[in-house]
């Protein structure tokens, strides 16, 4: 448990600030959105808190909205994990990544946040597959130098290379 508490705190040492925002007591994402991805975005998070039935629903809502935009999947990094449920979404990633747009974003993206749920849970073994995935993917679309790499680096177990 130990490692794994050292390997999260290597990846969230030099995430983004939206990832960083995951980590309990920590600050919260910058961007606020408005309108009906605000609204539902208040749905899926009293339904998680309420451990509701329709969480589940309401997370697919929300995840089909935009799953190419990462807010979505920082979004519900935050709320899942606020009320300790990040087994749920990372069995809801996972059941996503079939069916989700084959984009580069929406694949490499699910892969990413699966692999650091993965990595969270102590999974080790789980995440390495995600975040080779996700590397692959978001190579394609993403600056070499966009913070997700890093984390996807870390991942990995690669070094910094610059």
């Amino acid at each position: 448990m130990r490692f794994a508490l050292l390997v999260i705190g290597l990846l969230l040492a030099g995430a983004p600030a939206p990832l960083r925002a995951q980590t309990p007591g920590a600050a919260p994402t910058t961007t606020t959105p408005t309108g009906p991805y605000a609204a539902l975005k208040g749905e899926v998070a009293a339904a998680v808190a309420a451990h509701a039935p329709q969480a589940p629903a309401l997370t697919g809502q929300l995840f089909r909205l935009n799953p190419n935009d990462e807010q979505v999947y920082t979004d519900l990094m935050s709320i899942y994990e606020a009320e300790n449920a990040a087994p749920a979404l990372l069995a809801f990633f996972n059941s996503r990544l079939p069916t989700a747009p084959s984009t580069p974003k929406a694949q490499g993206y699910l892969h990413l946040y699966a692999g650091i749920l993965s990595m969270q849970l102590g999974q080790l073994v789980d995440a390495r597959p995600h975040f080779v995935q996700a590397k692959n993917q978001l190579r394609k679309v993403l600056k070499p130098n966009d913070p997700a790499f890093r984390i996807i680096q870390q991942g990995l177990g690669e070094g910094m290379h610059r």
